[in-house]
């Protein structure tokens, strides 16, 4: 997983690094542990059994997961969940939704632009344009002091 900077660089496109600041939170969001989510009620009357996972039918790539991210990556994380709320267009808002949705052991997205457009009745173009408009509409809206984002999260 790639490391992002705690600020903005202010040569480079900011709606462009916002992509890629909801594209770590996507990843961060795969990586995050999903144990111990059920509730401590539930129980199954099945007897337990070993499965084999040949009896299965399917094969994975691997039973390796994504590394745990760091707290610096989840702090960022914090940070970029905190801006989906600055997109009204809910079609915007869907498609960046869509597009944080990640396997947990690729890494890969859930949703490719085909099956979004697919989705949202347009083009994998349009969905496409959608995104980069949550994110350009994001960058104009972040209130963004003189230092870079590790003020603005404080």
């Amino acid at each position: 997983m790639s490391r992002l900077p705690l600020t903005f660089d202010p040569e480079r496109s900011l709606p462009e690094q916002v992509g890629e600041w909801l594209d770590e939170a996507a990843l961060t969001l795969a990586c995050l542990p999903a144990t111990g989510l059920r509730p401590a009620g539930a129980r199954s009357t099945w007897p337990a059994y070993l499965c084999d996972l040949e009896d299965l039918g399917w094969e994975r790539e691997s039973d390796e997961f994504l590394p745990r991210p760091t707290a610096e990556q989840i702090d960022r994380l914090d940070v970029v969940l905190g801006w989906i709320p600055l997109i009204e267009d809910r079609q915007q808002k869907t498609v960046v939704h869509m597009r944080m949705i990640r396997h947990p052991i690729s890494g890969e997205n859930r949703w490719k632009w085909e099956q979004i457009g697919k989705r949202l009745g347009v083009s994998n173009h349009t969905a496409k344009a959608r995104f980069d408009g949550a994110c350009a509409l994001i960058a104009r809206r972040l209130p963004l002091p003189r230092g870079g984002l590790e003020k603005w999260r404080g």
